[in-house]
Order: structure tokens, then sequence, then C-alpha cells
């Protein structure tokens, strides 16, 4: 084996580079991940182009990852070498207020795989990851690796679901149908929603938002747009998922709410913005943020997968060589790509 691997290297604003990296070795509780596929997040587009309020360059991408365990340490299972894996990339201590009470995603020492300026746990868009034992999920069969790649990203709205509550019945709105709010109509709808209505910019997404079964798809810049939507809703929405964190969606998403309605804030905000409070107060709206995933929302979401209900043909639209990271975060950084992926290895 050669002595180094390929990593992909955000060395700054606009600085995309493949480097070669040590091949890791695997600690204690740990285990070495060969990378099947890596996909690129909306967290890496905007962390590139400076607009992320925590990501900041430099760093080593890649925590939406499937592979094979490669190997493991000497305290580790060696039934798990060779196994499929999906990897769930942030790393909580386990004893924190917030870990005990199993709310792990919100770890007082929250630590990330690829999606940390420290360095602490290095991406897994190279050859080979390090991984702790406790965050390899093993796969099904049945699952193939590009399927399986969107398993970390569904989970995010697959988690926003569940803490927004019994969803059975409700009216769903969705702002933005990038990657994520895509997947949150899809979480949505697994989850009981009633009917789900889309918006966005871009008619692409909109379109591609309905086959993925939205009832229908509003135009964000319409003049009237809170008056189209909760026509499309069949009246106000009792819970709003904001896919995109903007001052102005977080404006849309309070006018289209009912009284004691949920506005889910899934889109990482780039900047602090104003929140209409008169309206938060007086008609007793719930503003909840959603952070990440537990482990029990990652197999929520790899049954989903398993099911066939997220269809990745309509979702990834291009794969590139970790050789051609360049073009593959420029890509990404369209917004109207769909999902990118890079295949480090073969």
């Amino acid at each position: 084996m050669a002595a180094t691997m390929r990593q992909v290297w955000v060395g700054g604003l606009d600085a995309v580079t493949v480097v070669d990296s040590p091949i890791p070795e695997p600690g204690p509780g740990q285990a070495r991940v060969a990378v099947s596929l890596a996909g690129i997040c909306g967290s890496d587009t905007h962390a590139l182009a400076g607009h992320h309020p925590l990501l900041i360059p430099p760093y080593l991408p890649g925590h939406e990852l499937v592979g094979v365990v490669d190997r493991i340490a000497p305290d580790g299972d060696p039934a798990l070498v060779g196994r499929r894996v999906v990897v769930q990339p942030n790393v909580s201590c386990g004893d924190c207020v917030n870990c005990r009470a199993g709310r792990t995603n919100a770890c007082q020492q929250l630590q990330w795989i690829g999606c940390d300026s420290s360095g602490t746990w290095p991406g897994g868009m190279a050859d080979f990851v390090i991984v702790p034992v406790g965050n390899l999920f093993p796969l099904p069969d049945e699952v193939s690796d590009l399927d399986a790649v969107l398993i970390e990203p569904l989970a995010t709205p697959v988690h926003a679901a569940r803490i927004a509550g019994d969803l059975t019945g409700c009216r769903v709105a969705v702002l933005g149908v990038g990657t994520i709010g895509l997947m949150s109509v899809v979480a949505a709808r697994q989850a009981g929603a009633g009917v789900v209505v889309v918006s966005d910019l871009e008619p692409l997404k909109r379109e591609r938002a309905v086959r993925l079964g939205a009832a229908r798809a509003v135009d964000a810049a319409a003049g009237d747009f809170a008056a189209q939507l909760v026509e499309a809703l069949g009246g106000p929405a009792d819970v709003v998922f904001d896919c995109v964190g903007s001052e102005a969606t977080i404006a849309q998403a309070v006018s289209v709410l009912r009284r004691a309605g949920t506005l889910l804030v899934v889109g990482v905000p780039a900047r602090a913005g104003v929140v209409p409070l008169p309206l938060v107060q007086d008609w007793e709206l719930r503003i909840q943020g959603c952070a990440n995933y537990t482990a029990a929302d990652i197999d929520t979401a790899m049954a989903i997968v398993a099911d066939g209900g997220l269809p990745s043909d309509q979702i990834v639209s291009a794969q590139f060589p970790v050789e051609d990271a360049v073009d593959a975060f420029a890509a990404a950084a369209l917004g109207t790509a769909g999902k990118v992926v890079v295949y480090p290895r073969g």
C-alpha cells in the first residue's frame, strides 16, 4: 500500500486542492474506512464562499460518507472489517447533560468529522477516513452506495420532522428546495403530513420537489407569496421547514403560519437577522432550531432509503473523481445541480 493518500483540502476562500496526506491508522475505539462516495454539502459550498458562520477554512471536507471498513483498532470487533457502512459524522462526548438525555446532536463538546476547522477529525473526501466505531452504521446489502450517501443528509430533515411533534395530517410548508429542502418533503410525508407545499426561486427546483411528493410549488419571489402558499395548503401552515435560514424566509414563514404554529429553522443562517417578535409573542409561535441528528434519526433515514423512499437518480446529479474536486465544488456551488458526489477510490 502506498504511504500516502489523496485528500481534498479547502485551504481558504475559493481554494480547493487535492493533496497527498499520510494514510491514517485507527487508534483505540476507532476504525479506518475506505471511502466509496463522499457528498458535497451546502455547508461545504457556503464555507468555501465565506458564507458559513461557523465553518471557516482551512479544513479537510467530507462528512457525507459511505465506504467499507478497512481496518479496526485491536480493541474493536474484527467482524466489522469488510462491512459497507454509512458514517455518522457528528462525534459526541456521551457524558454531558444533553448526551445523557439522548440529545447527542446537541452535545456540549460536539465535534465533526470533515466539518470542523479544528482538524480534530479530518474529513472523508479522501481515500481513507478515521471514524469512532460507534459512528459506523452497517448497510443492508440492498442499499446501493449511491443511495447510501444520501442517508446522512436525509437524517437532518428526519430529525427536524421528529422534533416538530406529531405531523399526522398537518399542513406543511418547505421554504427552499435544495437537497435538504427536497429531503424535508420526503421526511414530512414519511412522518404523516397531510399536504406539503414548497417554495423556491428556481423553477427547476420547484418542479423536482413536486416530482418527489410536494402537492404544489410556489415561486418564492411572487408578490402574493403568502396568499398563494396558504391557498395551496388549504389554510395556514401548521409547520414550516425553513431550509434557507435567511431573514427574508423567516418573515415568509411567519406570514404563512397559523397561530401556535411551528417554525423549524433547518437551513444554516449566514448571519444574524431580525425576527418578527411581536407575532412570535402574540401568536404564540414556536421557533425551533434544528441541528443535525442522532443515531435514531440515521436509523430512520436508512429505513426510508432501504424502502426505496428516496430516489437517488432524481437527487444526485453528478459524480466526480477526487482528482476533479475543484470542478465538483464548482458544480455543487451552482445551486441548481442537485447533489454532487466524489468517488475517492477506483
